[in-house]
């Protein structure tokens, strides 16, 4: 079996998709791929092996947007992940504003 690399995109919480994309990543570094969260924090359960990194994307704030531009910071970290480590497969939880951003 070769080795993937694995992007895995989710909000950073402590239930719901942030613990199945937890889930996931460790159950994917058990198996030997290298896996890559893309959260805006920490999810509450994220596996702490040296196969899977965490990449904090950077919501930057801007005064004339009622709300920050989050959809453009999360496929801003993508595309820098997807490139930096050569991602296989990218896995998004939530279509809006996560799979919309990939």
């Amino acid at each position: 079996m070769s080795r993937l690399a694995i992007g895995i995109v989710c909000y950073p919480t402590l239930g719901g998709s942030g613990v199945v994309a937890a889930e996931l990543a460790a159950g994917l570094a058990e198996r030997g791929h290298r896996v890559h969260v893309i959260a805006s924090g920490a999810p509450g359960r994220t596996p702490l092996a040296p196969s899977v990194r965490l990449h904090t994307v950077a919501v930057p704030e801007y005064p004339l947007l009622a709300h920050a531009p989050y959809e453009m910071a999360v496929a801003g970290t993508i595309v820098d992940v997807a490139s930096a480590y050569g991602i296989d497969v990218l896995n998004v939880h939530y279509a809006v504003p996560h799979a919309a951003s990939a």
